[in-house]
């Protein structure tokens, strides 16, 4: 059985040292190596990892062991996600009883990403999970050889407060860090849309991860970091792993006592990318379904999109039928067109016969006009 318990770390961290936040990176190791680079980490540097670095990516024990080997700079602060203590438990806990559940989980896994953090580790160990029974008949070594990277999960805080600002995995359930030592662990890794969720207005700047932030709008689909000057809140989960666009987001605080508009941000994603050719204006009145109210009524089939009715807004457009699952639900999707200028590179998401849908400064919408690609 493996304890998980709520640990709180205080750190002072001295002026002069580059701040780095990270979060959700999600087994995606080349994008936090490229990312990193981007912004020439250094030994002058802190960085915070937000949680969640394990699961849903192609690299999940390559990621977490790069993390830990990073660790031994001591200037890298891991903090603990609700997807890494998840993940942890229900390997500790695998029983007959769950095991079917979980093979469907990594089936699942398998066919979205191409691999698992449990196949990763029993695939180490010399097994090949074909089965529920496979599942079980690597449990005991799994545990046993992985020891060491179980212990350096289990071990992480739930929250490390500094002088200027708290980073936590989903958010503070109580407003002075003190007052959350005796909630449980995943009140704080698992706290959706915390920016708005919350009542409180914090002393501090909270950074937080886990709620994607493109799920804080309804009109245009967005997936940089948002800064709450009122409540002192900034989510940073740039969807890595989780959304089809996603990208891993980097926040950059160049002091620990630099003013919040000194703030800036780097993202990285490894989609294909074109240039525009053409310029066009954006649309006006764009709608952003999102996870949270992807309801739809199907009005009319196409071969190629159907026109169907939002339930949560009540509009009614025009989706490619890739995006429609079973006929009731639909993947993030936005209608909107994209600005752009002549020369803009445009990360390409998909292509359709009525255009592109394209990520452009980390804003998803669509482009329509004449491009080259750049691969």
């Amino acid at each position: 059985m493996i304890q998980l318990n709520t640990k709180i770390k205080q750190l002072s961290v001295e002026s002069g040292k580059r701040i780095l936040v990270t979060s959700d990176i999600h087994g995606h190791l080349s994008y936090l190596k490229n990312i990193l680079k981007k912004v020439s980490f250094s030994d002058n540097d802190i960085l915070f990892i937000v949680g969640d670095m394990i699961e849903k990516g192609p690299e999940n024990l390559g990621a977490l062991r790069y993390v830990m080997d990073l660790c031994k700079q001591k200037n890298v602060i891991p903090l603990i996600g609700n997807v890494d203590a998840y993940r942890l438990q229900l390997i500790h806990n695998l029983s007959k009883e769950t095991a079917t559940d979980f093979y469907n989980y990594i089936l699942d896994l398998r066919k979205w990403v191409g691999s698992s953090f449990y196949e990763e580790l029993a695939k180490e160990c010399g097994y090949t999970i074909n089965s529920p029974k496979d599942i079980l008949l690597a449990k005991q070594d799994v545990v046993a050889h992985f020891k060491p990277e179980f212990d350096f999960i289990s071990n992480l805080p739930a929250i490390v407060e500094t002088q200027n600002y708290i980073f936590v995995h989903g958010g503070l359930r109580e407003k002075e860090v003190a007052n959350n030592e005796n909630k449980g662990l995943f009140e704080l890794t698992k706290f959706n849309a915390f920016m708005t969720a919350t009542p409180h207005t914090f002393d501090k700047y909270v950074v937080v991860g886990h709620w994607p932030v493109a799920l804080y709008s309804t009109s245009v689909q967005q997936l940089n970091p948002i800064i709450d000057r009122n409540k002192k809140i900034i989510s940073i989960d740039g969807g890595c792993g989780i959304k089809e666009e996603g990208q891993l987001n980097l926040l950059v605080i160049p002091d620990i006592n630099c003013s919040v508009d000194e703030i800036s941000y780097v993202s990285y994603d490894e989609k294909p990318t074109i240039t525009a050719l053409d310029k066009q204006v954006a649309s006006d009145d764009p709608i952003h379904i999102s996870w949270s109210n992807n309801e739809i009524m199907i009005i009319e089939k196409e071969e190629e999109f159907s026109y169907i009715k939002h339930v949560h807004s009540g509009r009614n457009l025009y989706i490619p039928n890739t995006y429609i699952t079973k006929d009731i639900k639909c993947s993030d999707y936005t209608d909107y067109i994209l600005p752009v200028e002549t020369g803009d590179t445009l990360s390409l998401i998909s292509k359709t016969s009525k255009g592109c849908i394209v990520k452009k400064d980390g804003v998803v919408g669509w482009y329509c006009g004449k491009y080259e690609s750049n691969q």
